[in-house]
């Protein structure tokens, strides 16, 4: 590759802060606003010009039911059950979603991107949209700025100290931290149809029952999957569920099959018959996730040609839908994901790895910063701080779960952990700019009285008197 050298310029600072936050997911805001709750002054970037991530940016517009624990026990708090509730009363979700029968909470992501706004807005966080991390400021291994570009120019960023929750580990990544990554990974992206009849697809699947692949995701019988829609408004056809032989789907796949209207691969996207559906009763809407490529999401060409092809997929897709599935007749696609939603990709070596074996044995750690759950009714988990401190690097943690250190990879990678590794991050960022503390050796049990404080759950009352921290 012909190389070039860019001569060296002098570049405006734009901005002095205590915590820059680095991505506008539903990680990065729950960073932002916690730090800024905690009275620091806050400055988040974001490449998108709204916020959300994943969660909107990526249309998975659908966050899985991990609140709860030891059958009912509700064990993710804060900013996360906040940002629910707050879906909630503005009409964005069902208040019936603590149902048991409830696998996944679908909501409309538009709403979701009006209250992460508010709550930007409340805790007086103040947003760059539409910038890119482009470099570092480093001094003596130290993070102590970022370098951004935008329509605005290059200009720098400095800061006490720095979250990063781009979900690829951007920042990480150019301070020399060492991480992991093994392309390709999988990615999708998804889409969402209004103008659906999904009461006429729940008949359809009601007329042969035993099809309904209840072993297939967040595994639920159609027994429940019709309760489920009968009284909380939610559809729920698990993700793969179309790739399941002999399920509903799978059979008007065969079909479709059998005339020629239909194919499971176009070119480089795979998995078009996965059919996961999540949909709302109340606008008559339901995301679509089946379009998949395995891609380097580092490379920009090989991620420009996955999404063109996928995005060209999705009408493709749609077309089936109408032609085949009941209820579908008269749908059209309201909007195809503005990102391509990548499951996987860089993620830290830290200061501890988290690993599936302690999270099945819920592994006690003194400096939990959360608790997870495998999935409603579920088996609660700690989480410990070092696994979102990066080795070799100060000033700076990593919020985003596809980037914490964990093994296998990914293990944190569900809306409720990334909201979780969020708020941890943003007050103990907070913490150690108003103290000018190490990240690193901040005192863990300030950073865990403050999240109690925030609603923050550590355990019940035994294990927070083992840690010290009752009031």
């Amino acid at each position: 590759m012909k190389m070039m050298e860019e001569p060296k310029k002098e570049i405006p600072v734009a901005e002095e802060v205590d915590v820059i936050v680095a991505g506008g997911g539903i990680a990065g805001v729950a960073a932002a606003v916690a730090a800024a709750r905690s009275r620091a002054e806050v400055l988040l970037i974001e490449r998108n010009g709204f916020l959300g991530g994943v969660a909107a940016a990526g249309l998975m517009a659908s966050i899985g039911n991990r609140f709860f624990a030891d059958n009912g026990k509700l064990v993710v708090r804060g900013i996360a059950l906040e940002m629910v509730e707050r879906l909630v009363d503005k009409g964005g979700t069902s208040a019936k979603w603590k149902s048991p029968l409830v696998p996944k909470i679908p909501f409309d992501p538009e709403i979701l991107k009006l209250i992460l706004i508010e709550m930007m807005e409340e805790a007086d966080a103040k947003i760059y949209f539409h910038t890119v991390v482009s470099d570092i400021i480093m001094s003596e291994g130290r993070l102590e700025g970022l370098i951004v570009e935008s329509k605005s120019g290059r200009e720098a960023i400095l800061g006490k100290t720095v979250v990063d929750a781009t979900g690829d580990a951007d920042v990480a990544s150019k301070t020399g931290a060492p991480f992991n990554y093994e392309p390709p990974g999988s990615a999708s992206l998804e889409f969402r149809m209004g103008n659906v009849d999904l009461h006429r697809t729940y008949e359809h699947f009601k007329e042969n029952p035993e099809r309904y692949p209840s072993d297939v995701d967040a595994p639920r019988s159609f027994e429940k999957f019709e309760k489920n829609w009968l009284e909380n408004g939610f559809f729920y056809y698990p993700h793969g569920g179309g790739g399941k032989p002999g399920s509903n789907m799978a059979f008007l796949v065969e079909k479709a099959l059998e005339k020629g209207d239909f194919s499971k691969e176009k070119g480089i996207i795979t998995s078009l018959d996965a059919f996961g559906m999540d949909g709302l009763a109340w606008n008559n809407t339901v995301i679509i996730n089946s379009n998949f490529a395995k891609v380097n999401d580092l490379d920009v060409r090989e991620e420009s040609k996955a999404e063109l092809e996928a995005r060209k997929s999705c009408f493709y897709v749609a077309d089936f839908l109408r032609k085949y599935v009941p209820g579908f007749e008269k749908a059209f696609i309201i909007e195809t994901a503005p990102d391509l939603g990548v499951r996987v990709t860089r993620w830290i070596i830290g200061e501890y790895t988290l690993t599936r074996e302690e999270i099945d044995k819920d592994a006690k750690f003194g400096d939990l910063i959360g608790v997870g759950s495998t999935g409603f009714p579920g088996a609660r988990y700690e989480i410990p701080y070092r696994c979102i401190i990066p080795q070799k690097v100060e000033g700076l943690l990593v919020a985003s779960g596809k980037s914490a250190s964990t093994k296998p990879r990914g293990l944190l990678r569900g809306m409720t952990t990334c909201i979780m590794l969020g708020q941890a991050a943003g007050t103990a960022a907070a913490l150690a700019a108003s103290t000018a503390t190490s990240l690193r050796k901040l005192d863990v049990m300030k950073l865990q009285r403050s999240l109690i404080r925030q609603n923050v759950y550590l355990g019940d009352e035994p294990r927070v008197k083992e840690l010290d921290l009752l009031p």
